[in-house]
């Protein structure tokens, strides 16, 4: 048994928590700081300047800065410094100038905010061109060049590791996918072809005994049908023309009925299987289509981005100048692409006559003067456009800027609270909150796992003794738990059993299917719900999952929305039902009320309890003794406790630790309720809050999560073991059991509220 610190715990949850993954993912991305950073790099060797200037930014998948710090405080890091308070349009510190270099401070402020070709077409006039011109000499180029270089491509495919179409298309370099003859990118989709025999030989196997299995079932659903219709003559033929009695006509159409769907629902559920199996495999096969004729759907336009063509003209030119061979192919190609403007009549063709010239036979184009125009254009305008944003893309600063909304503010504080350590040079954390084995894993074992809901109808009892009327009870009682089942059906919940005064409902990655396995549902002729096993042999297997929480919790939530919606549908009806209450009176005004008796605020509102765990060591499903399915385990018991729970006039909902585990670790958003604009001051504020056991806001749900003390696990008097007792150290044992300061085994519990 170790001591472990709760909130630490918690604080480790958030760290690792999918919402926490999301907001890293969403502001570093290391792979697109890697290759911008190398596209910089070979942007200023290719402008013969040095790139030692950037060494700041090297051997790092990140550039994070805190501004607002003294300037000896980024000693080493003043050009990062200079672009994050040029990029939120700060004023610099004194002196902060002087110590960058000279040209990258250029770069960066001309940054103008083109993103597309044609948005440049001005400045291609300075250059006697126009944005189709130059993506006719850029395809001309870029083809000449990448039609050299197949060979090598070829012969390196095998090299590249892929199992799928897809894969490799991610994986060739998109420069010749956009712009290799189709031709050649049928040689390329061939080698990709011969790559993946072994792969296309095993799906074109499996395809055909799909086939052939999903041929076999159908002709057993077709015997089935027979066989049916066979056994009901058998039964006119011998029981009911020779005047059986009705109890065993009825037994054995049931026999034959119940036999029939069994065996129909279980080919049907294989069928299922094969078809979407079957569906997989073609669309692995779409995708080499998708790749052969990609050709024919690409487009290179002037709505072209100018960052592609940047990445495309560094691509080209760092194979050095054309070969004798690509020269002729790249006069061939522009050629072509002229005349086809010629034949267009384009009224690029003005643009186009500066870079002709006359010969004795006509006219004939200066490929060097166009070549010329073309390389000065992306020396003087691409080059350092892209450089310049991209130099502002590797800085990542803090704080936001003021005119951010303030989710974004909120996002990013608590960004950099939970993924960012340091102070002014900040990273991203390497490794969460040092919690010990023992809790890390305890955290872990609960990122997937099984959610059980259990909830409780108020004033059932209290209905029943004052009807004394069973028939009514059961109706009234029917038209509710119908809209809770609905809802948990929304949820893909198990509903195990209706106990008349509420119900359990479970989740896991396999609830709803395997509800849909185990039972069907069929409605009689006066509108009654009836459910009837088909289990047919299969396992009770319980597959956590990463969403078994968050679905209980919403399924709680709209549980208690349907019962407030049924109060106030039905409360006009309580009257009618409750004729025989004693009703008291009230006069105002000289109008004359008639007053229910208290007890009737509760009246169908509801308590849930919800409590989780990992299969077998907390629940188990299986048959029970009746052979019916039946879940067991200390969370059941757990969750039936929590649903007692009670407060005046409203519903509650109250749930264990590993349910908030579970749906913090893997929900895609929360925050802390904190109602601070300030960037600084919400910093201040959470990190306060984080030092004890806080409450959560689901705001995409309208939930909130509040701490409300613990239960004692093994406190036999139910009023005595739930407490309000707040605590911040426990004690963990290896079987993953919590204690209180007394050794007590005790589990923390919250309320989930609305709003």
């Amino acid at each position: 048994m170790k001591k472990t610190s709760l909130i630490g715990m918690l604080n480790y949850v958030e760290e690792n928590s999918n919402y926490c993954k999301l907001l890293r993912d969403r502001y570093v991305d290391p792979n697109d700081y890697v290759q911008k950073l190398a596209l910089i790099i070979q942007a200023l060797n290719f402008l013969d300047l040095s790139a030692d200037q950037l060494n700041v930014f090297v051997n790092r998948k990140h550039m994070i800065l805190q501004l607002g710090g003294q300037l000896t405080h980024y000693e080493g890091y003043e050009l990062p410094l200079f672009i994050g308070h040029r990029k939120n349009g700060l004023p610099l510190p004194a002196g902060l100038a002087e110590k960058c270099p000279a040209q990258l401070r250029t770069v960066i402020d001309q940054v103008k905010p083109w993103k597309h070709l044609h948005e440049t077409a001005r400045e291609l006039g300075n250059y006697s061109l126009t944005p189709d011109l130059l993506i006719a000499i850029h395809r001309s180029l870029m083809n000449a060049r990448l039609e050299g270089l197949l060979v090598n491509v070829l012969a390196d495919i095998e090299r590249l590791g892929f199992t799928r179409y897809a894969e490799a298309k991610k994986k060739i370099p998109a420069v010749y996918l956009n712009y290799l003859t189709p031709p050649s990118l049928l040689k390329l989709v061939k080698k990709v072809a011969y790559q993946l025999r072994e792969v296309i030989a095993k799906m074109t196997e499996e395809q055909k005994g799909i086939d052939l299995y999903s041929l076999r079932l159908k002709e057993q659903l077709n015997d089935l049908y027979l066989e049916t219709n066979s056994g009901l003559r058998e039964i006119l033929e011998n029981e009911v023309d020779k005047g059986a009695d009705i109890d065993t006509i009825t037994k054995k159409i049931s026999n034959l009925f119940s036999r029939l769907e069994r065996l129909f629902l279980g080919n049907i559920y294989h069928l299922k299987d094969y078809e979407a199996r079957r569906r997989v495999i073609l669309e692995y096969f779409a995708e080499e289509d998708e790749l052969k004729y990609y050709a024919e759907k690409r487009q290179v336009d002037k709505r072209k981005k100018i960052s592609e063509l940047f990445a495309e003209y560094l691509f080209f030119n760092k194979f050095g100048p054309l070969a004798e061979p690509e020269e002729k192919l790249f006069v061939k190609n522009l050629t072509r692409e002229c005349e086809e403007l010629h034949r267009q009549k384009s009224k690029d063709l003005a643009c186009l006559k500066k870079f002709e010239r006359k010969i004795m036979l006509g006219m004939e184009i200066d490929f060097e003067a166009v070549r010329a125009a073309y390389n000065t254009y992306f020396k003087e305008i691409v080059i350092p456009q892209c450089v310049g944003e991209y130099l502002l893309d590797l800085v990542f600063c803090l704080p936001p800027k003021p005119s951010e909304p303030v989710k974004v503010v909120t996002d990013l504080a608590n960004f950099r609270t939970l993924a960012l350590g340091g102070d002014g040079i900040l990273d991203l954390k390497e490794s969460a909150q040092d919690l010990g084995k023992i809790a890390e894993n305890f955290v872990e074992a609960h990122r997937r796992c099984v959610t059980v809901l259990v909830y409780d109808i108020r004033g059932s009892s209290y209905m029943g003794v004052k009807l004394h009327n069973a028939l009514k009870e059961q109706r009234i009682k029917y038209k509710f738990a119908k809209e809770m089942s609905t809802v948990a059906k929304k949820y893909n919940g198990f509903l195990l059993k209706d106990t008349g005064d509420g119900g359990i409902i479970w989740f896991s990655e396999n609830s709803g299917t395997l509800y849909d396995h185990l039972y069907a549902e069929s409605t009689t002729g006066k509108g009654m719900n009836l459910r009837y096993s088909i289990f047919s042999g299969a396992d009770f297997e319980l597959i956590p999952a990463l969403d078994a929480a968050k679905r209980a919790t919403l399924c709680a939530r709209d549980m208690i929305l349907k019962a407030e919606e049924f109060i106030q549908a039905n409360f006009m009806h309580y009257r009618e039902w409750f004729a025989e209450v004693t009703e008291r009176t009230l006069e105002v005004d000289g109008i004359t009320y008639a007053l229910l008796p208290p007890e009737f605020k509760s009246l169908f509102r509801i308590g849930i309890g919800i409590a989780s765990g990992v299969p077998d060591r907390d629940v188990v499903f299986a048959a029970n003794s009746f052979g019916d399915p039946d879940l067991i385990g200390p969370v059941l018991a757990d969750a039936h406790l929590y649903s007692r729970g009670s407060q005046p006039g409203r519903s509650v909902i109250i749930c264990d630790l590993t349910t908030l585990i579970n749906l913090i670790l893997n929900i895609e958003n929360y925050d802390y309720g904190i109602e601070e604009p300030d960037f600084s001051r919400y910093l201040r504020v959470l990190e306060e809050l984080r030092k004890m056991n806080h409450p959560y806001k689901l705001t995409d749900y309208k939930l909130s999560l509040i701490p409300r003390g613990i239960h004692i696990l093994e406190e036999l008097n139910k009023q005595k073991a739930l407490s309000d007792h707040k605590l911040t150290d426990l004690y963990l044992d290896d079987l993953n059991n919590f204690y209180n300061e007394e050794k007590k085994k005790i589990k923390l519990i919250y309320e989930i509220m609305n709003g």
